[in-house]
């Protein structure tokens, strides 16, 4: 079932097992849960962008709270589909985590992140096959390699900060566009991050969720000119973009890897 026809542009859409809740702390205040122990294991929570980066620059944020859980396994991010040469297809998603060392968030408390800050947060090996050097090459890569304003860079596990992220995609693409933004918790495969979260005071582009009147209704945000898919499990999707392909495999494959100690 597609829900893109009526929803209110500035809308979130909400997938999984994201459901509309209470603060734990505070139960006059709206917030979304999402539990990764229960089928279907992952949570997501999506908005159509279609921007270029440089107009997400504070624009990507989110206050969580893990019940009795902490992060980690690649979870909590902020994921965005990106069409790299303006055809309309997106090309593969960048990965913003929850701040280094991206686990041991500490239990029933709440915590922001903004990941459009100055933390190595990016993930961006999706798109090296499509020309985007890889974190050890930007600074031997012209024009980055004489450029101050980004060289040199702070990385963590491969990862890089979103002035660095920002710089070099709209230099090398300068024809990309952001199709979509969505926050999401696949923990379930991870134990030490198995369980509840919530979230709030989600940003993404122009529109920040605050309460159950930004919810659009349930689905998941395409944007770049596709309509909205519904509410679904897609087989062998991995990062939970809506989209089987051979990116799903290597994230996996990655993330089990960086995780497995």
């Amino acid at each position: 079932m597609l829900l893109s026809s009526g929803a209110p542009a500035s809308g979130f859409l909400l997938g999984g097992t994201a459901q509309l809740a209470q603060d734990p702390e505070n139960p006059a205040n709206d917030v979304i849960v999402i539990r990764t122990d229960v089928s279907p294991f992952y949570g997501t929570v999506s908005r159509t962008l279609n921007v270029q980066i440089a107009l997400l620059d504070n624009m990507l944020e989110f206050k969580s709270f893990f019940q009795n859980r902490s992060c980690g396994g690649g979870s909590p991010r902020v994921q965005l589909a990106i069409d790299l040469n303006g055809d309309g297809v997106p090309d593969g998603n960048a990965f913003g985590y929850t701040g280094p060392p991206f686990a041991g968030c500490p239990p029933n408390n709440w915590q922001y992140d903004d990941v459009t800050d100055a933390l190595p947060r990016w993930d961006l090996s999706q798109f090296v096959v499509n020309g985007f050097p890889p974190t050890g090459a930007i600074c031997s890569t012209p024009p980055f390699s004489t450029d101050p304003a980004i060289c040199p860079f702070q990385t963590h596990s491969g990862y890089i900060p979103w002035n660095v992220f920002k710089t070099v995609l709209s230099t090398l693409f300068p024809l990309h566009k952001v199709c979509s933004g969505a926050l999401i918790d696949d923990s379930g495969w991870f134990p030490p991050a198995d369980g509840t979260a919530f979230y709030d005071l989600f940003s993404a582009g122009r529109a920040t969720w605050e309460d159950q009147f930004d919810i659009a209704g349930r689905g998941f945000a395409m944007g770049c000119g596709r309509p909205d898919d519904g509410d679904r499990e897609v087989d062998g999707d991995k990062d939970h973009d809506h989209d089987h392909d051979a990116d799903d495999d290597k994230f996996d494959s990655d993330r089990r890897e960086r995780w497995k100690n």
